[in-house]
């Protein structure tokens, strides 16, 4: 008889500093380091795309060939193949499957309808969500898996620089890290301009040359590593929003941020930053509970709302997210929900 397994599925990266590859990897090693076994290929990295693809394929494969009674399988969703066959072969040889959810393809990319998506949840014995909204509109759309909150990811490599607070500048200052395109995040340029006494710091590409001539509280500070901005970035708080608009519950991006958790927020809470989200964002909860920042419900009202935010509440806020940044770093957030989940899963067998 073979002993309970807990294992997980590698894959190969076409490259490893982006958004997706590194919360992906990040969750790889957090297992590694619970123990859990890789019962696909060997991680790589290859730029690549074809012999990125058959190899992802090998592995999946061999994963399909390796699963045993009594495992416990960690997904991580979306899998582009093979992700019904895997979770079909669980549940014929007697192994049980942990779904970790990034995104939802039913907002996200639009690929599948929420009927196909579901569909394809509920072959699994647990999901891990984001949070108690995503799990919420998942419940009123026919998903019957039982769902734990892993409520935000991880992000374990890098060293953050020591959280320093201010005595107290005359103006609380912003930086934004990712696309800087006014096309898809208009509202950047937008805000400058509604609060032109305010910097905001940006990281990130495709930034507007004749609109950040315009706007001289916009400071472009180029592409910069995570790891980077760990260590040194300008501004007081991160902002953490989507779309083209000062509200983002508009457009189809607006309306997925009320169920995703993005990783950036956890970039910011490795930068040792307190962050601006949308008070409708599924992340608001978290930020409110915790402390960790400043939620409005639109950025028309982010410049009152820093007004008021006093050098003693600033310097709670980052005792706050010290605390979850050293959660962060560990894997504990991971880990708490795995933990519960394996629970739920032995339980019930």
């Amino acid at each position: 008889m073979h002993a309970r397994r807990k294992v997980y599925i590698s894959r190969n990266y076409k490259k490893l500093d982006c958004g997706g590859s590194i919360a992906r990897t990040d969750i790889e090693t957090v297992m590694d380091r619970l123990g859990y076994q890789n019962i696909g290929l060997p991680r790589t990295v290859r730029h690549n795309g074809i012999y990125h693809g058959v190899r992802n394929l090998f592995t999946h494969l061999k994963a399909l060939c390796s699963i045993r009674r009594g495992d416990i399988v960690v997904l991580q969703y979306p899998m582009k193949i093979m992700f019904r066959a895997i979770c079909r072969r669980a549940r014929r040889v007697g192994a049980r499957t942990v779904c970790l959810i990034h995104d939802l393809s039913a907002f996200r990319e639009k690929t599948l309808t929420p009927e196909q998506e579901i569909a394809l949840l509920n072959g699994c014995d647990v999901l891990l969500t984001h949070n108690h909204r995503m799990r919420s509109w998942l419940t009123e759309n026919g998903c019957t898996t039982r769902m734990i909150d892993y409520e935000i990811m991880d992000y374990i490599h890098g060293e953050s620089a020591p959280p320093v607070a201010d005595p107290g500048p005359s103006v609380w200052s912003l930086f934004y890290v990712g696309d800087l395109s006014p096309a898809t995040y208009g509202y950047i340029y937008e805000l400058a301009r509604i609060m032109p006494h305010r910097d905001i710091y940006l990281y990130g590409g495709r930034a507007d040359a004749s609109l950040l001539a315009q706007l001289p509280n916009l400071h472009y500070e180029g592409f910069a590593k995570d790891t980077g901005l760990m260590r040194h970035h300008k501004g007081d708080f991160g902002l953490s929003w989507y779309g083209t608009s000062l509200d983002s519950g508009v457009g189809k991006i607006g309306e997925y941020m009320q169920y995703n958790n993005p990783h950036k927020v956890s970039l910011y809470m490795r930068c040792n930053a307190p962050v601006v989200v949308w008070s409708e964002a599924g992340r608001a909860d978290f930020v409110r509970r915790n402390g960790i920042g400043i939620c409005v419900s639109s950025l028309r009202d982010l410049d009152k709302e820093l007004d008021a935010v006093t050098p003693e509440r600033y310097a709670a806020m980052l005792a706050n997210v010290a605390e979850v940044n050293a959660g962060l770093r560990q894997g504990d957030y991971l880990r708490r929900a795995l933990d519960e989940a394996v629970d739920y899963l032995e339980a019930e067998s």
